[in-house]
């Protein structure tokens, strides 16, 4: 183990390095709580033995800071200290403690209190293994499914690939989505159309208004079919509920449950945004500037309004990246008559301002700042580069 002590009396410190070399580990010697820290934030430790009454920062309060490092890897912590009450013991212990040994030390009992920390600390270095292999494995499998999908169908594959793109972005904008959610939905998003594979492509190149009934409803069952595919593995099946849901809508009126409004979970809303929106541009060939409109139609309808407003977000920010090739973005502040408006702004609805191409005077510049004061537009537009005074 590296063992770290922390003691701002010498005869302390010196004996217990000496001890815990003697039995094997590694020892780092530091003498108020300061530099224990500093040394923790640069040294990979496993264990801390640390006095709790020390000048500046005391072990406590050390304990507190280590227990709130968002790091991998288990510290364990052992609290030495004189005062032995109840309340101090439990004090100490609430603070993240490990656990706690009372002065004069029994090094008897240190050891055999090391020898149990060093136990858990190699459990855990030993699961955490474990879940590397297993999340290995999982993500092997993903993209087993994944490559089948392209084989099949290459436009099917890298569909699939950038709704999953577009899903992870949805999710980190939306707050209701959690950090562990994420690689659930990205997971689903990747594999939506798994269970497209059986399908003849005749068919899949058909828009649903021109199928036959028994074409409708063989093309409906690919979601029912994609989730039981991967939902017959164990670490799959959360993600095989959102296959199944991503053609839900929000109106109800979406297959194969018909489920409604916030009966369907945020991941499979997500996803069937991300699915809508690449297929309208790679599907559609609708250009960026003409998206806002479309969403708009399906808003409260194939999709809530509030992932509408997700989406018309992203879709201003792919618009912008589009314009950056030829443009620079600009503060209203910074706006001067003559320059021109290098992509249309809109309103964060999608409502229409102001359109490409607009050479900007000092009535339009007003306009812009107006709709910005009332939190309709962004502080910055686009500008044509030819147009900017260097």
């Amino acid at each position: 183990m590296n063992i770290l002590i922390a003691d701002d009396d010498p005869v302390t410190l010196k004996l217990l390095a000496s001890r815990l070399r003697a039995w094997g580990h590694t020892v780092h010697q530091v003498v108020d709580g300061t530099t224990a820290w500093e040394t923790i934030c640069g040294t990979p430790v496993d264990m801390v033995i640390s006095d709790w009454m020390m000048p500046g920062m005391d072990g406590l309060e050390l304990c507190r800071r280590i227990r709130e490092l968002n790091e991998p890897g288990y510290i364990y912590l052992i609290l030495i200290s004189a005062q032995d009450s109840k309340t101090d013991i439990v004090r100490g212990l609430e603070s993240g403690v490990d656990d706690y040994i009372t002065k004069p030390i029994d090094m008897d009992a240190l050891r055999a209190r090391v020898e149990i920390g060093a136990r858990i600390v190699n459990l855990e270095r030993s699961l955490n293994h474990k879940i590397e292999i297993i999340t290995a494995n999982h993500i092997q499998t993903i993209r087993m499914f994944s490559r089948m999908m392209e084989v099949v169908d290459n436009e099917l594959g890298g569909h699939c690939r950038r709704t999953a793109d577009l899903a992870v972005k949805l999710a980190g904008l939306h707050p209701g989505v959690g950090d562990a959610e994420t690689p659930i939905i990205e997971t689903a998003a990747l594999l939506h159309d798994i269970g497209m594979v059986g399908i003849p492509k005749s068919i899949l190149n058909k828009r649903r208004t021109e199928m036959v009934e028994n074409e409708r409803q063989l093309y409906q069952s690919h979601a029912a079919m994609g989730a039981r595919i991967i939902g017959e593995i164990a670490i799959m099946k959360p993600a095989a509920l959102l296959v199944r849901m991503h053609h839900e809508q929000y109106n109800g009126k979406g297959f194969p449950d018909g489920l409604t409004g916030d009966e369907i979970p945020v991941g499979a809303q997500l996803i069937s945004a991300a699915s809508i929106y690449d297929n309208m541009i790679h599907k559609g060939k609708i250009a960026l500037d003409s998206i806002a409109e479309r969403l708009q139609r399906i808003r409260g309808y194939q999709l809530s309004p509030q992932v509408v407003a997700l989406l018309l977000e992203i879709n201003v920010a792919q618009q912008h990246a589009l314009a950056r090739k030829m443009a620079v973005e600009r503060e209203l502040n910074d706006l001067t008559a003559g320059m021109v408006i290098a992509a249309n702004v809109r309103m964060k609805t999608g409502a229409f301002v102001m359109a490409a191409d607009t050479e900007l005077d000092d009535y339009s510049i007003d306009k812009l700042k107006h709709f910005n004061n009332i939190g309709a537009i962004s502080n910055k537009v686009l500008i044509r580069n030819s147009t900017v005074r260097r």
